[in-house]
């Protein structure tokens, strides 16, 4: 339990750096133009935000079941059905991850890599 620990926490600062970093370079708007009101993410910003947020959720989901056999009926093809069901991953994620010539306890590299 304790490496799991230490992966977990290592993965959670990672992550973190990565929405910090995202955040922070997303494109705002102003409603009068002037820098020092309060600003809003633009449209398409908060979308690409919200998505890498569920991939965030997912990545975590996929990596825990990996390291850890309590997590492990995820990685089942019922376990991902229920992602889809409910609204963690898209069919067309499922079907993506699913299909991937990897092992399924190495999808959480693939969420990564839509991630980056």
């Amino acid at each position: 339990w304790r490496k799991c620990h230490e992966v977990s926490r290592r993965l959670q600062g990672r992550l973190n750096d990565l929405g910090m970093f995202a955040a922070s370079h997303a494109k705002r708007t102003t409603v009068t133009g002037n820098p020092l009101e309060k600003s809003t993410y633009t449209p398409a910003s908060r979308q690409v935000l919200e998505l890498l947020a569920r991939y965030v959720r997912v990545f975590n989901l996929l990596a825990y079941a990996s390291f850890t056999r309590s997590h492990r009926p995820i990685l089942t093809p019922r376990g991902m059905r229920r992602l889809v069901e409910r609204g963690l991953l898209t069919a067309r994620e499922r079907e993506c991850l699913v299909d991937a010539e990897i092992p399924a306890t190495m999808r959480h590299y693939a969420m990564l890599q839509w991630m980056i």
